[in-house]
């Protein structure tokens, strides 16, 4: 008997120390030795709602040279802090429960280091960068919060933000109107996946999108996703599957994608559609990169792939006579590149977000793609294709940021000797404010050349192409140039704990022309204006911005070819009320609820 005992107290002993033995991969490890030295700095203490609080890092710990990353302890708050007695109400908790918090293996999988790895401090930020990007959080900080000899352990604090965000909006712009309805999650149950099926219906077409987009397939660094649209004037289909350079210290990437997208293009004049034709396009890519070497903060990659491009388009019943069709091209071409990159950030608040802490490259970025179609590979004709963009900070302080970039694009048809569809842009933008004044300056500049554009290619100014007040389409040429100004406030408004509050004040000044005098009779016109107060409400748990616009367009007087003209866009609106999301996930973008009061 007494041997039957001892042997199932044995038994259960061997039992238990198997749970653990399982369990302890799931469980997250603390160092508890006598030797450990604590930082002062404990994500306990701070204030996700203070930018600044979430620049402190542990200083005042010596960490020895080749120490090891012994334990990763995460904290994960809730959208709204219960423990606060401000917050600690019937609304709030019920949100707070209504919400999946983010899965800790979904965090984890965005690190860039693991338990058992070497210490290094550059992985550290590289880490909270990478975590501030994801849409489901509103703050992310990482740092050492102990020592113990030779090992550390790194605590990861973040926020979620609430995600599953229906969405209605209709509009009116140009004398038309637009609608739409959604329903997305950029943190479907807490994965940190994205998911999102909408409706709408524009002057130009209606559909139906379905998107997904997995950041970590698996937990991995692969990402992946599709989109899937039915529209009234064709369908629209996509995936992907890449591994990116997650990080700036990423070894090497990979990547496949495809799109299959037929859809009803116009051809505008005076923001006139003049031509409606069908456009088809079958597209595959693949692409690889190796990171060559790095010295100081300056890292060398190495790019490479294959591209094959089909555009197809076809007269429809309705315009039989049409005789600006776009020519049928189709490129496949291998391709070769670099991408030279100055790997040093500067950490700044209040600058594009209310409240946030947002990561400015202060350094340069400049990629090139080499590439040869030749109809050997099933190509229409033989091209050169040559792709460039370079950008670079002019500085960055606390207070101040200022950048400049180039871009361009376009290929050099062998067969008729001369280039096509040639494109280049050269802008220069500021930033002063910042974290030392609760308001502040935006101002940017852009000019656009182009050469030779296809008959489906247009150079156009206005609404979303950049003044705002005016119909998308509202001017065209081959030279365009663009100036905002902007004056952004950003008090510490939180009203009820749900939303930030800030207003923009601003200005566009644009105008898009031809460098020869006329097309078929119409004449560009000059310089454009438009401008409005915009109050901006940032919603914490929806992550909403409220619009409510009290806009009086610039009714200025322009002087061209010696005659004043003046200046009214003809969608003025006097009152526009409007709720927008801002949110992106995937292939998606989450719509809009607006109406506008005056004339159209």
């Amino acid at each position: 008997m007494p041997n039957v005992v001892e042997g199932g107290v044995a038994f259960r002993r061997a039992l238990i120390i198997s749970g653990l033995v399982l369990m302890g991969p799931c469980a997250e490890a603390e160092l508890t030795r006598e030797d450990c030295v604590v930082s002062d700095v404990q994500p306990e203490a701070i204030d996700l709602d203070k930018p600044r609080d979430q620049l402190a890092r542990q200083s005042d710990l010596v960490i020895p040279e080749g120490a090891r990353v012994a334990s990763i302890r995460i904290i994960r708050r809730p959208i709204f802090d219960t423990s606060d007695p401000e917050q600690d109400n019937a609304l709030y908790r019920t949100l707070n429960t209504l919400n999946t918090p983010t899965w800790k293996s979904a965090l984890r999988s965005q690190l860039m280091f693991a338990e058992g790895d070497i210490y290094e401090p550059g992985l550290i930020s590289e880490s909270e960068r990478v975590l501030r990007q994801r849409d489901y959080l509103t703050a992310a900080w990482v740092g050492v919060t102990r020592v113990c000899g030779n090992e550390v352990e790194v605590s990861v604090l973040t926020r979620d933000t609430w995600t599953l965000f229906p969405s209605a909006g209709v509009s009116r712009s140009g004398g038309e109107n637009t609608t739409n309805l959604g329903l997305s999650d950029p943190n479907f149950i807490g994965s940190g996946k994205s998911l999102g099926i909408s409706y709408a219906k524009d002057p130009d077409r209606s559909g139906t999108s379905l998107f997904f987009d997995d950041p970590n397939v698996l937990g991995s660094h692969w990402q992946a996703g599709f989109s899937f649209d039915e529209r009234s004037d064709g369908r629209g289909r996509s995936a992907y599957l890449e591994r990116p350079f997650f990080s700036e210290v990423s070894n090497w990437r990979f990547g496949l994608s495809g799109i299959d997208d037929v859809r009803e293009e116009s051809r505008y004049v005076a923001a006139e559609a003049i031509a409606d034709y069908r456009r088809s396009q079958e597209f595959f890519s693949i692409d690889g990169g190796w990171r060559l070497g790095e010295r100081d903060d300056r890292q060398f990659r190495l790019l490479a792939g294959y591209r094959y491009d089909a555009l197809d388009f076809q007269r429809l019943p309705s315009e039989p006579d049409l005789d600006i069709l776009p020519e049928n091209r189709t490129l496949s071409y291998p391709w070769i590149g670099f991408d030279y990159r100055q790997n040093r950030f500067r950490e700044m608040t209040n600058l594009t977000r209310l409240q946030r802490v947002e990561d400015v490259r202060d350094g340069f970025v400049w990629r090139t793609e080499l590439g040869y179609s030749g109809s050997g590979l099933g190509a229409t004709e033989d091209r050169v294709v040559l792709n460039m963009g370079f950008e670079d900070a002019l500085f960055a302080t606390d207070a101040n940021y200022a950048s400049y970039g180039l871009s361009q694009s376009g290929t050099y048809r062998l067969d008729e000797d001369r280039v096509e569809n040639l494109v280049g842009t050269v802008s220069v933008q500021y930033f002063h404010g910042g974290a030392v004044r609760w308001n502040s300056w935006y101002t940017s500049l852009a000019f656009t050349a182009a050469h030779n554009l296809t008959a489906d290619q247009q150079l156009l100014i206005g609404g979303e192409n950049g003044l705002r007040g005016y119909p998308s389409e509202y001017q065209q040429g081959n030279r365009r140039v663009l100036w905002t100004l902007e004056r952004r406030y950003f008090p510490d408004w939180h009203p009820f704990k749900l939303f930030r509050v800030g207003g923009v004040l601003f200005t566009d000044v644009g105008r898009a022309w031809f460098t020869w005098a006329s097309v078929c009779g119409w004449h560009p016109a000059g310089l454009k204006c438009s401008g409005c107060c915009t109050w901006i409400l940032r919603s914490r748990w929806t992550e909403t911005i409220v619009l409510m616009t009290f806009k009086f367009c610039c009714a200025g007087v322009v002087s061209f070819r010696g005659r004043d003209e003046a200046v009214l866009p003809r969608d003025t609106r006097l009152l526009i009320f409007s709720l927008l999301s801002v949110r992106r996930s995937g292939n998606g973008s989450v719509a809009a609820l607006s109406g506008a009061a005056g004339p159209g």
